[in-house]
């Protein structure tokens, strides 16, 4: 667990930028104590079609779902009761700025002067493009930035006969 690198930071931005990131706040626990949060449970609904959507209801990965129920299936019947896991200890590094724990796949925001910490689900990419690990400082900020598809992002999604664009807008899409 290190400091957010670059790519994880841009991305934040842009998710501030158009609202579509919703952070769970937290207020910071007393010094010595790293607890925040509560665990929920929540009954399966006939609408939900799967742990990925249910995660995004509560900004929780799927995987996270997985290993707080062991027992659910991908798909949860209707009726199913599932545990939310929405209590976590906090990272055990400074409380300020931006700390990314891939293991946990959250970003932790510390607000500059204030006592809480706001807390999003992430991703981490691909297996064999892993997320650099290391520790950086915002340089430059753009608001509603464009995104350009690499070379091999481009042929990769070609190859599954998806043609994306040179430029892709900012947006929530």
């Amino acid at each position: 667990m290190k400091r957010a690198s670059l790519i994880t930071v841009s991305i934040i931005s842009a998710f501030s930028a158009i609202q579509t990131a919703q952070a769970a706040d937290y207020l910071l626990p007393p010094p010595g104590s790293r607890l925040i949060g509560q665990n929920q449970t929540y009954t399966v609904q006939p609408q939900d079609r799967n742990l990925q959507a249910i995660g995004r209801h509560f900004d929780t990965p799927a995987m996270l779902l997985i290993e707080a129920n062991n027992t659910i299936a991908p798909v949860p019947r209707p009726g199913t009761v599932m545990t939310i896991p929405t209590q976590m200890l906090l990272p055990d590094t400074p409380r300020e700025g931006i700390v990314v724990n891939l293991a946990e796949l959250r970003l932790y925001f510390y607000p500059p002067g204030e006592n809480s910490v706001q807390v999003y689900p992430i991703g981490i990419g691909q297996q064999g493009l892993e997320t650099p690990v290391t520790l950086t400082r915002i340089s430059q900020k753009i608001p509603n930035p464009t995104w350009t598809p690499p070379a091999g992002i481009r042929a990769r999604s070609l190859a599954k006969g998806i043609t994306l664009p040179a430029v892709v807008p900012a947006g929530p899409n």
